[in-house]
């Protein structure tokens, strides 16, 4: 009796992507990045400090990933300096492994902060992987509460807006939030009041989100770069974002200097 070999496989892994060939390489790089930002992030309890000039027009608010401290944002944050932005990171999420619903009004209360200290200018959220979906749960409460502080929109890199199946592959619970049939995913899917005011940035491969797309509703560009966590220190995906938060800040089209 022949037993299909899908059989043997356990139900939780049955619809995993396969990995391609051409991943291989981008793991590695991809994983030595990771490994250095994880250790300078264990080595520096410092605290962050706000970036960039007080009274640019426009402040940033930088939100990591799973799994990720604020230094993950840095590099990002460093060029977005650099384009004249401000930027602010949300050093209260820790490693950022609470559920998405209880990480947003942990950035909304920076988000309040920034426009306490700056009320004339611009609020534009830059997430990364899970930081993009904590982004657009801000964008659609905060639309709820008009009389609060509202962000101008969210600069997405690699999130995963419709999970990813490689999810079932790592262990702990606040991964589960990223499986395709996760409840938060598809509630936050189908809420598309704010879809209008994300514009969404993806590595050409990523090997955390196979087969990632820009959501209908939401405007996007695809890098040549490739990678889940190494575009976070690429000047491609830098000028992606600056190109992203001008459009959604009414900010000048070009720049003399672009992030380098």
């Amino acid at each position: 009796m022949r037993i299909p070999l899908r059989s043997l496989i356990p139900p939780r892994f049955r619809d995993v992507d396969p990995i391609d060939p051409a991943e291989v390489a981008v793991w590695a790089r991809d994983y030595a990045f990771a490994a250095r930002m994880h250790l300078r992030s264990t080595l520096d309890p410092t605290a962050p400090k706000a970036l960039g000039i007080p009274g640019s027009r426009v402040h940033v608010v930088c939100i990591p990933g799973v799994i990720e401290g604020w230094h993950f944002m840095e590099p990002l944050a460093k060029r977005l300096v650099r384009a004249g932005f401000a930027v602010h990171f949300v050093p209260e999420l820790g490693r950022n492994v609470a559920p998405v619903l209880e990480s947003a009004p942990i950035v909304g209360a920076v988000v309040d902060r920034v426009a306490a200290a700056h009320p004339h200018a611009s609020i534009v959220l830059v997430g990364h992987s899970k930081g993009g979906l904590i982004g657009k749960r801000l964008l659609v409460d905060r639309a709820l509460e008009p009389s609060r502080p509202q962000p101008a929109g969210l600069v997405t890199l690699a999130t995963p807006f419709a999970g990813s199946s490689r999810a079932a592959l790592l262990p702990g619970e606040y991964i589960r939030e990223f499986d395709p049939s996760n409840a938060m995913l598809t509630a936050l899917a189908a809420e598309r009041s704010a879809d209008a005011r994300i514009r969404v940035v993806l590595p050409q491969i990523d090997p955390h989100v196979p087969k990632n797309r820009v959501p209908e509703g939401m405007r996007g560009v695809r890098l040549r770069e490739s990678g889940h966590f190494r575009p976070l220190a690429t000047a491609e995906a830098a000028r992606a974002i600056v190109a992203a938060i001008d459009e959604l800040a009414g900010a000048p089209a070009s720049r003399a200097e672009p992030p380098a």
